[in-house]
């Protein structure tokens, strides 16, 4: 796409586009980088994203601005999936991991936080937003997950073969180190109910990573790949495995499968208190 055709997208200025398509390029990056209507700045940035003249700094720029602003707007899906994109681009772009993990901050979900905060000081060892909000969500991650658990123990009590409440508790307990028995208890019982439930075979698949059962662990993150094909999360699972159990070149790949079909899952994992 020329940069001409798209100027409707871009700033709409003085009802007609100018001469020179390298002043349509400048503006619009001018309007992604900072412009005060939220809506135009989203509308550039993507303009930005689709012209195929756009430089590659540009765009992953574009990618991680776009997300910003509509992290924002309340947009957290698609703010996520902007900073996966610009990843993707760039995986060593620590702005990018840093946004995600702010908005996955925002949302609670800490471990994923502190997962992409590490991701970003891994780059940057000093980003002092990496540093400080690392510390609070890890903070808020202690008491967040034992509230957690506490409200999963009361709905489960109520509806005991729910398999997300079961599989949901049993995760929690898992990335937390908390009573792995237990945890592999409530895999167990929703996998037994949902035989076919990607998402428990995956959770058990880390209780069994965690306490060294790694045949186990393959295993269900195999079954959990026949019914849900390159997920990166059952990926990355197979791949420790596979590593734990001296299968190192097939691991390796699996584990660059998943970084491939979810940018940033190594880093996640790194949160995971894995020794493999």
């Amino acid at each position: 796409m020329r940069w001409g055709a798209f100027i409707v997208l871009g700033l709409g200025l003085m009802g007609c586009a100018p001469a020179d398509p390298q002043v349509v390029a400048e503006r619009l990056w001018t309007s992604c980088e900072a412009n005060a209507f939220p809506q135009q700045r989203i509308l550039d940035c993507s303009a930005l994203i689709a012209a195929s003249e756009t430089p590659h700094e540009q765009r992953v720029q574009a990618y991680i601005n776009r997300g910003v602003e509509r992290a924002a707007q309340n947009e957290y899906a698609r703010a996520i999936a902007d900073f996966g994109r610009a990843l993707r681009l760039d995986p060593r772009n620590a702005d990018a991991h840093l946004e995600r993990g702010l908005v996955h901050h925002d949302r609670g979900a800490y471990d994923s936080a502190v997962a992409s905060y590490d991701a970003a000081l891994a780059l940057q060892p000093n980003m002092p937003t990496a540093l400080e909000r690392r510390a609070a969500a890890l903070g808020e991650r202690l008491n967040g997950w034992r509230r957690e658990l506490a409200q999963l123990d009361q709905m489960l009590a109520r509806d005991p073969r729910n398999v997300d409440l079961l599989n949901n508790r049993c995760w929690v307990r898992a990335v937390n180190n908390d009573d792995l028995d237990r945890a592999l208890a409530d895999c167990n019982e929703a996998v037994r109910i949902a035989p076919s439930y990607g998402a428990a075979l995956d959770s058990r698949g880390l209780v069994h990573l965690k306490r060294g059962a790694y045949a186990e662990a393959l295993a269900d993150y195999e079954a959990a790949l026949f019914i849900e094909p390159n997920t990166g999360h059952y990926l990355y699972g197979r791949g420790l495995a596979r590593i734990a159990l001296g299968q190192k070149d097939a691991g390796e790949a699996d584990l660059r499968a998943a970084e491939a079909a979810n940018p940033g899952i190594a880093a996640q994992y790194a949160g995971y208190g894995l020794d493999i």
